[in-house]
């Protein structure tokens, strides 16, 4: 089974029920319905099993900065994995509130629609600890 690759979009926060602020990485999902489906079956089964690992990926090109790859393996309720691709310049502050917390929300469309949509989003937990020994 091939990842699927996402590049992130944008960067965000969005709100929970209790008012608490969590890190949000728009992904454009709308030809991986594969990945956009997780929010929905996370809603409806569960959390399940899910790792994710990160890593960075350099670039000698002095016009492109260095990319955070974050690996995102779920073996239950489903099988699914999917890599998302941060600019790591633009993206570092947002990973590292990410990190902090050790969650990120992934939207599969636009915040600015989601007040009209009301999109389930797929909340995921992160290795803290590794994903900030990638951002130093």
């Amino acid at each position: 089974m091939e990842p699927t690759v996402l590049p992130v979009l944008e960067v965000g926060t969005t709100f929970d029920a209790d008012g608490r602020a969590l890190p949000t990485a728009v992904v454009d999902g709308t030809n991986h319905p594969e990945v956009a489906d997780l929010a929905r079956v996370h809603a409806m089964e569960g959390v399940g099993d899910l790792r994710t690992e990160a890593m960075r990926l350099p670039t000698d090109r002095p016009d492109v900065g260095d990319a955070l790859l974050l690996g995102v393996r779920m073996t239950s309720p489903v099988i699914a994995m999917f890599v998302l691709v941060f600019d790591l310049e633009a993206h570092r502050p947002m990973l590292r509130h990410a990190g902090e917390l050790g969650a990120l929300v992934i939207a599969h469309t636009p915040p600015s629609s989601a007040g009209d949509d009301h999109p389930a989003w797929l909340s995921i937990n992160l290795d803290g600890d590794a994903l900030a020994a990638h951002l130093a």
